[in-house]
């Protein structure tokens, strides 16, 4: 599916994927893109990136998916994707044991996926371009062979059961009823890309070859590349892997459309589980004639992305019923030609009938009066601006840039562009668009006789669907006045004064020193009690970073985490009484001062980047922080999202098991929302003495800028030594997970999946060396619990193992979750045990891991990102920048003996936590 937003009008405008025809003649490919294709249709894009070194990226796209299914091949497409690796390609190994016994690992070297429109074989060997030419007939076998069997569908066909098993859930749900009415009469809903149980149950190996040898041809299929390759010898490499394979006759994609008609459809969209509140019509229409490459299609797009955004613009700006919380507009590319327009209100409460009624009224107004000269201009300086901007900043793409970039090409089935040429063009085709054309559009978009009426409402709430006839006779009654035109212009506030910071107070002292010349490291003690800690090196980009923390954490023992947690978010936005929240906002924006904010249960931290010549700017826009006094009108329009938030709450599964959880693992639930009367009796000086609690707490500074110190020393003395801290002031505490093993059962789910998540811990003080080892066994654990839970089980698909040595806790925190059928919950979680408890290591896996992090470590050196952090890391564990000068000596810590007595304290069975969810009573009727 692909979406056009009003807000993404930059990206695909000026994306290197669109084609700008001058006399409906294409523009020239990309110069850096090496492309053609073989005699047999396979076409390839190429691109040569030298910036990391032998790296290699292969993306194979077959240009079928689950919409080009035949009636009786439901889900067959994504079956095809995973049988084509137990293919053997005439060998003894089937093709994911070859990739396997090369040392690749799936999901991180090799993958697949499967969409409505097409199926994706990516590789990106270890190795790099060394492996260049065994990636290559990887691919072509996983393509071509087709020599799997029966018995291979067999021992898959439990996978693909608990991938569609683990894609369960309230979105799936709604969107299935998404797709089923606004692509309604067509192939789509039927054909949902992983199928449905019944359907996997019963595909056949014959279903799956059809489908195969009706699709995977090589000239219907696009191989993209980038890397540190010499595109000549690739070329023959490419050749050589894959110009065996016949060419074939590519079917007709009119499954892929709308078929059209001219009636109004009414769509009821609710779950017990969905909080969606919305009226949306939707138009459906045909529109090949933007979809091309000619001078024309260019000028069709064009016109489509100014009406749509100028669309947008207007409904924005229309005064609201009370009824509506919200307009918006969305524009939908299905297929070559098909594409649907939807126009959508937020329905406040239960008031639907009056949602309607405006959401009906503002299409109408746009019918009748369509947009105005100010509408046509506003797009066409925003625009111009775009291709300005892309003409003037030609910064070369990174190796992930190509890569998008290629991949979005193929998908698209269009050539790779200049960018700079792309631009140049809209230039040239923006003066010729007219306001007729834009309004021409609209008419178009507005009358189409196809319409889908789609009604949601929160959880279980009643909700009661208009007939056709009543939705057609208020629109009748509508067209029948003449509505006032659509308010053109935002209201224009008054002029206001630049925002001036007050002066800082005189001056305070750093009354302590040190340096570490070593490390490019100075430590400054404050008057106040704040230290500084300073990496004298440029931070990213040039830029300066620093970064405030303190021990003002939510979790408090007499106060509420969520009541915390409001103050800092909005004291942040806050400025001093009587500076205007909005005013500080644009202030910060201008001078590159934009701040952030992270609370966790011990720790508060404020983040700033920007230019070092607005160092100033930063500590200023810092330091209103810590003086700030919440906004009564940010506070009020807060707290009444919350209320709104928690009147149209539907029946929260996820929350009540998130609780549960947290009462299992810390003994209380930290973290529990407030009640309608609370959140009403709420005021903001309440806010305000949980922020000033929050600011007195001393706090750690971390700065990164290779700025003088003559520069630095005389903001920080008089913006952060003057914020007044209390040395006795009480932080947060840890979330610790309590000792001992527990487990609770929650039958509350409405899939017939049950939900495993689990949660273990280890006593153990942090140091870099011993982080990196659990990093290392962390990723060998999950490729083990696969090869057991998946490989050799058959019993699960979404798996994620997670361990880190965390800092703050001095303990190895590990958490395990999978789904699976609840008849083998039992099974699978003993046999996860097993795996984590006898998890092995051996000296070649060691050698490889140690290989592999001093490749990671030559670039994290060099990284100003990782040398900030590992600063911070430092510092909380020392107090001093020892991890700068040791971190050459990490992969020294790879040793066999460390690594193997690391294993044994991974999941420790002692602390184990188990939440199972399972299906509801009613769940289980339906399932049986």
């Amino acid at each position: 599916m692909k979406k056009l937003l009003a807000g993404l009008l930059g990206p695909l405008l000026l994306g290197a994927c669109a084609s700008i025809p001058e006399s409906d003649a294409p523009l020239p490919w990309d110069s850096q893109v090496v492309h053609g294709q073989l005699p047999n249709g396979l076409a390839y894009r190429l691109v040569r990136d030298t910036s990391q070194a032998g790296r290699l990226d292969l993306r194979l796209t077959v240009k079928a998916g689950s919409v080009d299914e035949a009636d009786d091949q439901v889900g067959v497409a994504h079956m095809v994707e995973h049988l084509t690796f137990h293919s053997r390609a005439g060998g003894e190994r089937n093709l994911r044991q070859r990739m396997t016994a090369l040392g690749w690992v799936q999901g991180r070297h090799f993958n697949a996926v499967t969409n409505y429109e097409r199926t994706q074989y990516l590789i990106g060997p270890p190795a790099g371009v060394r492996q260049a030419p065994q990636a290559l007939q990887a691919l072509a076998d996983l393509v071509f062979a087709r020599d799997y069997s029966a018995a291979d569908l067999e021992r898959e066909r439990p996978i693909v059961i608990e991938e569609w098993r683990g894609g369960l859930g309230v979105a799936q749900r709604m969107n299935e009823q998404r797709t089923a009415s606004q692509r309604v009469g067509s192939a789509y809903p039927g054909h949902r890309t992983i199928g449905n149980e019944a359907a996997i149950r019963s595909a056949s190996l014959a279903s799956l070859q059809a489908f195969q040898d009706r699709w995977y041809l090589p000239n219907n299929m696009v191989l993209s590349a980038v890397g540190d390759f010499d595109p000549e010898q690739l070329k023959v490499q490419i050749a050589q892997a894959f110009g065996q394979a016949k060419a074939g006759e590519v079917p007709d994609r009119e499954q892929r459309e709308l078929p059209l008609d001219d009636t109004l459809k009414i769509f009821r969209l609710q779950d017990p589980q969905s909080g969606s509140n919305q009226v949306a019509l939707l138009f459906r229409l045909h529109e090949p004639d933007s979809r091309g490459t000619t001078h024309v299609a260019l000028r069709e797009r064009l016109i489509d992305r100014m009406a749509l955004a100028a669309l947008v613009d207007t409904l924005r700006r229309q005064p609201r019923e009370a009824s509506v919380r919200s307009l918006t507009a969305q524009k939908t590319l299905i297929g070559e030609h098909s594409t649907v327009l939807g126009i959508a209100a937020s329905v406040e409460g239960q008031a639907h009938e009056q949602a309607l009624q405006a959401l009906l009224t503002e299409i109408e107004r746009l019918r009748q009066h369509g947009f105005s000269k100010t509408d046509l201009n506003r797009q066409r300086v925003h625009i111009a601006r775009l291709a300005n901007k892309a003409v003037k900043q030609q910064t070369p793409r990174t190796f992930e840039q190509w890569v998008e970039q290629l991949n979005n090409a193929a998908v698209q089935d269009r050539p790779v562009i200049e960018r700079e040429a792309v631009a140049r063009r809209y230039q040239k085709v923006l003066g010729k668009v007219r306001l007729r054309d834009l309004n021409a559009r609209l008419r178009l978009w507005l009358q189409s006789p196809d319409r889908v009426l789609q009604i949601s409402a929160p959880g279980n709430s009643p909700l009661s669907l208009p007939s056709i006839a009543q939705v057609q006779a208020l629109q009748a009654a509508l067209s029948a006045q003449d509505l006032d035109e659509p308010v053109r212009k935002a209201p224009v506030a008054p002029a206001k004064e630049p925002l001036q910071m007050a002066a800082n107070p005189a001056a305070a002292s750093i009354v302590e020193r040190k340096a570490f010349p070593a490390q490019q490291v100075e430590h400054w003690r404050l008057s106040n009690g704040d230290r500084l800690v300073w990496l004298k090196r440029p931070g990213p980009g040039g830029k300066l970073l620093l970064q405030a923390e303190s021990a003002a954490g939510y979790h408090l023992p007499d106060a509420p985490a969520w009541r915390v947690q409001m103050a800092a978010q909005l004291a942040v936005r806050s400025g001093t009484v009587g500076m205007p929240s909005q005013g500080l906002a644009d202030w910060r924006q201008k001078n590159q001062a934009t701040l952030s904010v992270e609370q966790r249960p011990e720790r508060l931290q404020l983040s700033l980047t920007a230019p070092p010549e607005q160092l100033l700017a930063v500590v200023q826009s810092y330091r209103v922080s810590q003086v700030a006094s919440i906004e009564p009108e940010l506070f009020e329009q807060s707290r009444d999202e919350l209320l709104q938030r928690l009147r149209s709450r539907p029946e929260d599964v996820r929350s009540h098991q998130e609780s549960v959880q947290r009462q299992l693992r810390y003994g209380a639930d930290l973290w529990q929302a407030p009640d309608q009367d609370t959140l009403e009796t709420l005021t903001a000086q309440q806010l305000d003495a949980d922020w000033l609690r929050q600011v007195s707490v001393p706090v750690t500074y971390y700065l990164m800028t290779d700025l003088p110190v003559e520069q630095v020393e005389p903001l920080v003395r008089a913006g952060l030594a003057t914020i007044p801290r209390s040395a006795v002031a009480v932080g947060g505490q840890l979330a610790l997970q309590q000792p001992g093993q527990r487990r609770e059962d929650l039958a509350v789910a409405l899939e017939p999946r049950a939900v495993l998540q689990a949660s273990s811990f280890h006593e153990q003080p942090w140091s870099p060396e011993a982080a990196v080892r659990v990093a290392a066994l962390r990723e060998l654990a999950n490729q083990r619990l696969k090869e057991q839970l998946r490989g050799e089980a058959s019993g699960v698909y979404r798996l994620r193992f997670d361990s880190e040595l965390n800092p703050d806790t001095q303990r190895v925190e590990s958490s395990l979750s999978f789904t699976c059928d609840p008849a083998r919950v039992d099974e699978l979680w003993a046999m996860a045990q097993r795996t984590l408890a006898s998890l092995d290591v051996d000296q070649a896996w060691v050698d490889s891991e140690r290989r592999s992090l001093l490749r990671q470590e030559t670039l994290r050196r060099e990284d100003p990102q990782t040398q900030f952090k590992r600063l911070v890391l430092s510092d909380r564990r020392w107090h001093d920048p020892r991890y700068l000068e040791t971190q050459q000596q990490l992969p020294e810590a790879l040793t066999l003996a460390e690594l193997q007595q690391q294993a044994r304290q991974l999941f420790p069975q002692a602390n184990q936590v188990q939440l199972r969810v399972l299906p509801s009573a009613s769940a289980w009727e339906q399932a049986r």
